[in-house]
Order: C-alpha cells, then sequence, then structure tokens
C-alpha cells in the first residue's frame, strides 16, 4: 500500500475520531482556484512543526536562543507565499473541484498559504513521529566533502535528503545562526549553492558562507514540497505522509561515513 493512501486512511481516521492531524506539515481550509488559462492558485493555513534533538555531551545552554531565531527565520523566508511553473498533475476540473486521474495537464502554480513555524524542543526518541521533522543537535561532525573547485570541506550540518531527518553541530551553529535554517530547508527540498557569485544566499555552504537571501524560485520550491501532491488540496485537510523519521534518524547517526560525536545515552 503507498505512503499516499496509508497517509489519506491515516487522516480519515483521525478526523472521524475528531482528533488533531499531527505532523512535520499540518494544514487547514484547504482550497483551489483555477483561472481557466493554466494558471492554479493554491490556499490554506499550514503549521510547520521542527523538532529539536540535542544530543549534546555536555548540553547546549544557548538552544532556547538558537530555537528562537531560527523560527522567526523560516516564518520570515517563508512568508509572501511563491510560484512555480511547469508543474504537471492531473488535470484539474473547476465545476466538479476534483481531479481528473486519467488526463495530465502542465500548470503554473501560485501557493498563498498562511504558515505558522513552531521549532519546539524534545527529549526523548519516544516524542518523534514518523512524519516529523527533526533537526538533532550533536556536538561534532567529521563529514567532509570535495566542492565543485576541489577544495576539502568540513561539515557544520548535515542533513539526509528531502524530508529527512537534519543534524546540526552547536558549537558550529553558535558561530553562524543561520545553520539550523540552511539545515531544515534541506528537509524542504533545498540543495546547496557553490557558485562563488552567490555567496550572498543562504544555502550557499562552503567555507566563507554568510548569506541570508532565499531566491523566489527556492521559495516556490518549498512551498511546492509542503504540498508535494497537489491532489491533496481537495481533502480541505491535511497532514504530510509517513517519513520513517526516527529510523531514518538512527540509521543516519549510526553510519560511520557522517562521523557524529554525540552522546548515544541520551539517543534511546
Amino acid at each position: 500500500m503507498e505512503n499516499s493512501l496509508i497517509n489519506t486512511l491515516q487522516m480519515h481516521f483521525a478526523l472521524l475520531q475528531n482528533q488533531p492531524l499531527t505532523g512535520g506539515i499540518v494544514a487547514k481550509n484547504l482550497r483551489i482556484t483555477d483561472n481557466g488559462s493554466g494558471e492554479l492558485s493554491l490556499y490554506g493555513d499550514f503549521t510547520i512543526t521542527l523538532k529539536v534533538l540535542d544530543l549534546t555531551t555536555n548540553g547546549a545552554p544557548n538552544l532556547n536562543s538558537l530555537m528562537t531565531f531560527t523560527q522567526q527565520v523560516i516564518s520570515n523566508k517563508l512568508r509572501g507565499g511563491g510560484y512555480k511553473s511547469g508543474v504537471i498533475i492531473h488535470k484539474y476540473n473547476s465545476l466538479q473541484k476534483k481531479f481528473d486521474r486519467t488526463k495530465t495537464w502542465t500548470y503554473s502554480i501560485r501557493y498563498n498559504f498562511n504558515i505558522t513555524v513552531n521549532v519546539t524542543q524534545i527529549n526523548m526518541l519516544s516524542q518523534l513521529k514518523g512524519n516529523d521533522f527533526v533537526l538533532a543537535v550533536v556536538d561534532s561532525i567529521g563529514y567532509q566533502h570535495t566542492d565543485q573547485y576541489g577544495r576539502r570541506q568540513s561539515s557544520a550540518g548535515l542533513t539526509q535528503g528531502d524530508g529527512g531527518p537534519a543534524t546540526v553541530s552547536y558549537s558550529e551553529w553558535q558561530k553562524n545562526k543561520y545553520f539550523g535554517v540552511h539545515e531544515f530547508f534541506h528537509t524542504l527540498g533545498l540543495d546547496d549553492i557553490e557558485d562563488s557569485s552567490k555567496k550572498n544566499r543562504l544555502m550557499y555552504h562552503l567555507g566563507d558562507n554568510a548569506g541570508q537571501i532565499v531566491s523566489d524560485t527556492e521559495r516556490g520550491n518549498m512551498l511546492n514540497f509542503l504540498m508535494t501532491n497537489i491532489g491533496d488540496i481537495t481533502q480541505k485537510n491535511y497532514a504530510n505522509i509517513n517519513l520513517n523519521t526516527v529510523t531514518r534518524l538512527r540509521t543516519f547517526l549510526n553510519n560511520s561515513t557522517n562521523g557524529f560525536k554525540y552522546n548515544k545515552a541520551k539517543f534511546r
């Protein structure tokens, strides 16, 4: 059974039981309009929750300050809506208010989402669910990569792909408060930037990174990630699919290639 079908059944069950939807992405009051010229506008009230798990050996006394800053920046960068062209999905029937699964169409999408961001601390693995977003704070990260210029680069943070768990070194996060945002935006689907002409960009990740700018294209890509399956917009309420977060985080941290140093006693 596909994750999307499982997710739909779980959402319907929660609604029938009058239980609140939970997860990294929860949306309500979803609706869609079609201008008749190949452009769809999506609307909804979204809550994004990032759970921060402190795995440092000696604790992270400035963690609350870093979390507050991260929450504010994520909110700011996602504000204002977004636009993405060339999106191929099922054809939308505005009269029937549903997608025709027998036909595909190429649309431009306008995202008009009201977004609330919560960055909260958790103290144990049992507080993490399968469809949560997580940022694990570790002592250090040994992983190095070779950039496009052939230079070896250390890592202040690592993220395991779209939707995956993110990590950040506490000492490096203290040096640059944007590192937590940078790693979480990987979770939301953004790639690193190494072009030296774009050092002002938040996703620039080489040694002299100090950028803070997110482009309109990047914002559109992240908003698209919030509702990758646009057909879900017709459900009125929505929570993201199971990301298998707990297992992925455990596998990620235990991968010796990544060189994570952290308090293993906290990770249980």
